[in-house]
């Protein structure tokens, strides 16, 4: 019978609140999770007493129900960026993106966090023979900007990373890899503690106030408990932020839901059978398909954006078993284990974002590529909170745009369903044509 919660947090500790939630911190992070966790580690080594907060039990959100991909890269292409932001920020964000994959592998190696960290690759594949062209003219332009161990595969060598005949193609970057994000988000929780951050579940904020209409006399963080004074705030939500705590940062960041199936046990064999190069894989679908091996080798794991919008797990269910059966037709017959389903938050710049907005502090807007990210902007966040007239990183000047149709209700996001299963449609014509000149 499947389960409807993620596989990832089967058998694992549970989490245990801080003692006594104090009423004075240096900082209060609102937000528990790989973003939150992070700045915690960093702003506690550097000497200042942190409070976390999160509204629901730690280790709620998306950074335990993620597919536990470790990569670098954006929604954004270096040619968009260069359009928008011009050749020498293009550039910076780039090289963050590698960096924040340099930073996370190593948060995790140094401290010896028991995650599961495999260095296995990831594969994104071409959909159609144009995304193949798309993607070898930007690695060239990535080349040119910063050293990226990334190459084109040939459709012809695609069988050595996957068994399925459904693509033209891909790009392999060899440095990306995979954790149990679980078991990672778990490994931050106890640094952040170790390093003197107090961590609270079941606090909800309910308003950040400044003390004075200097904001160098603090803020009021009232939680249903107790009101925090407090020197700094940082803002860690992501796709959990809601219009009831923040109208500024909900009217800026979309929650857009992923959906996650496991198998059944199926075999290290079939697996490897399956996926031999043991990669995490990627499509280049406007769906978003993205799939890899268990850490445990005998499952396999596929998420998707089976809705654009909410939608019930049960519902789900049926659209990533089909997808499933698409790329891999023999396990049609394969039970699930579990279906579970979680909030990215998506900013629409499509990249991530650190910013300040009438002192209060904010790191977010991962846009589905959070797992190396997350823990990065939130350590670029802690320094920024430091010294605040430093420039930290990139991230600092991807605008954080709002839209005059949206107030924090996404209520265009079925609308967008609609469009992307059009989209999909599209794909799927284009595909069939480029078959034929085969």
């Amino acid at each position: 019978m499947t389960k409807f919660t993620p596989y990832w947090w089967d058998d694992q500790p549970p989490y245990n609140n801080s003692s006594e939630l104090p009423l004075n911190a240096d900082v209060v992070i609102v937000g528990a999770g790989f973003t939150g966790l992070s700045a915690a580690v960093t702003l506690s080594k550097s000497g200042c007493s942190v409070i976390v907060l999160d509204a629901e039990e730690i280790g709620f959100g998306a950074s335990t129900r993620n597919g536990g991909m470790l990569g670098s890269g954006h929604k954004v292409s270096t040619q968009q960026a260069e359009r928008k932001y011009g050749s020498e920020i293009a550039a910076q964000i780039h090289q963050e993106a590698n960096d924040s994959l340099a930073f996370t592998t190593s948060l995790i190696k140094d401290n010896n966090i028991d995650c599961d960290l495999q260095i296995c690759g990831r594969l994104r594949t071409s959909w159609v023979p144009q995304d193949q062209t798309n993607m070898s003219e930007n690695l060239e332009k990535l080349k040119a900007i910063d050293y990226f161990n990334s190459n084109m595969i040939e459709p012809d060598l695609m069988s050595k990373s996957i068994k399925t005949d459904l693509y033209f193609g891909g790009q392999y970057y060899h440095d990306h890899g995979a954790v149990q994000p679980r078991k990672f988000h778990y490994g931050l929780y106890q640094l952040a503690i170790k390093a003197g951050a107090q961590v609270f579940g079941k606090n909800p904020v309910k308003k950040v106030n400044g003390v004075s209409n200097d904001i160098k006399d603090g803020f009021n963080v009232s939680t249903s408990y107790k009101t925090i004074h407090c020197k700094n705030v940082l803002i860690a939500t992501n796709g959990y932020t809601r219009t009831s705590f923040s109208r500024y940062l909900s009217r800026r960041i979309l929650p857009v839901p992923s959906f996650i199936i496991t198998t059944e046990e199926i075999g290290i064999e079939k697996v490897q059978s399956l996926i031999p190069g043991g990669h995490c894989i990627v499509e280049t679908r406007k769906r978003y398909c993205y799939y890899r091996a268990t850490p445990c080798g005998k499952r396999i794991m596929i998420g998707t954006r089976a809705a654009m919008h909410a939608i019930s797990t049960e519902k789900a269910l049926p659209i990533l078993q089909k997808t499933l059966t698409e790329i891999f037709p023999e396990l049609a017959e394969v039970k699930i284990s579990h279906c579970w389903t979680g909030f990215t938050g998506f900013t629409f710049s499509m990249l991530p974002n650190l910013n300040c907005n009438e002192g209060i502090y904010s790191a977010m807007g991962y846009c589905g590529n959070g797992v190396a990210m997350a823990p990065y902007l939130g350590h670029k966040a802690a320094l920024k909170i430091l010294n605040p007239q430093k420039r930290v990183t990139v991230f600092e000047d991807t605008i954080l745009q709002s839209r005059p149709y949206y107030f924090g209700q996404p209520w265009f996001l079925p609308i967008a369903s609609a469009y992307f299963r059009a989209y999909d449609l599209l794909d799927q014509y284009r595909r069939q044509r480029s078959l034929k000149k085969i």
